[in-house]
């Protein structure tokens, strides 16, 4: 059976597609059963997402187990459809340098938007969210679960299910820009799981898609887009959170008012379109082919 799959897997395009993506979407979807099962245990995840996460035993376990058991789709996948290992999806050797760089630029593209709203704003209200009773070790340890178990970690198994995996089992069959384009579908439809619909969010959640899913096809590092995919998440949880959440890494609680609603809506997709612009200019001049060289360079063929 399997063997026979695997050779219609090989000959038809349309058995590419739709095994991927299922795959895909089974590793984004494998979170509603474990909405059920925590609920049996009375954890509410529907009301623990985002900034309003609370760091408990049971949130993180579960948070934890839809991590494990979304690598572990992508990993069956590969190994019993494709017979390669995870390592195929761009693991190269060098990662901290790609990781810290693309942190940097992950940090400084979100904070760009979040200028404009503070300048456009007619009050902005600073407040330092860390209590003073709580011991230096205390915090640390909260602090190394957001930066490593929750920044980090929520990056490494987005990244890995709706880039890393689909690019690389597609990019040879079909335009990227249509992979870009449904994984990024896939990728912000996810988020309104556990969250209300906003088309300015909407529309921010797809051009970061694409600019990830650019990214990774440019570089073939799946460790610079967790780090620019993690310097934006760790930007917005510890300066710009609505919600005074020390244990999940929130330095300041911030209230911006008085903005245009054209402007809260929509001044970060406008930033987010111009770095769009910005990858695809610097791919032109060489840059990702000089700084994450490949044996095999396809990004030459994406224009």
């Amino acid at each position: 059976m399997i063997k026979r799959f695997r050779k219609l897997y090989k000959n038809k395009l349309i058995t590419k597609i739709i095994t991927v993506t299922i795959v895909v979407l089974l590793s984004v979807a494998i979170m509603f059963p474990i909405i059920k099962i925590a609920e049996l245990f009375e954890i509410n995840i529907r009301e623990n997402s985002g900034l309003n996460f609370k760091v408990t035993f049971g949130n993180v376990f579960f948070f934890f187990l839809f991590g494990i058991c979304s690598i572990t789709i992508i990993w069956l996948a590969q190994k019993f459809i494709h017979k390669k290992s995870l390592l195929e999806l761009s693991f190269q050797r060098k990662v901290w340098l790609p990781i810290l760089t693309g942190f940097i630029i992950g940090a400084l593209l979100v904070s760009v938007g979040y200028f404009l709203l503070i300048i456009n704003a007619e009050k902005v209200i600073f407040t330092k969210v860390i209590p003073e009773n709580i011991s230096s070790i205390t915090y640390l340890g909260y602090y190394l679960y957001f930066f490593i178990g929750f920044i980090f970690w929520n990056s490494f198994i987005e990244e890995l299910g709706t880039r890393a995996y689909p690019i690389q089992k597609l990019k040879k069959h079909m335009n990227p820009h249509l992979i870009f384009t449904i994984m990024g579908l896939i990728f912000t439809l996810g988020h309104f799981v556990l969250n209300d619909f906003n088309l300015g969010y909407f529309l921010s959640l797809f051009v970061s898609s694409y600019i990830f899913s650019l990214t990774y096809y440019y570089s073939n590092s799946i460790w610079l887009v967790v780090g620019m995919h993690s310097g934006i998440n760790w930007i917005g949880f510890s300066f710009m959170g609505r919600v005074p959440n020390w244990k999940l890494g929130t330095l300041y609680n911030t209230q911006i008012s008085g903005v245009s609603s054209w402007i809260a809506n929509y001044s970060m997709v406008s930033i987010q379109i111009i770095f769009l612009l910005l990858i695809v200019f610097l791919n032109k001049k060489g840059f990702f082919s000089k700084y994450f060289p490949k044996k095999n360079n396809v990004s030459n063929t994406l224009k």
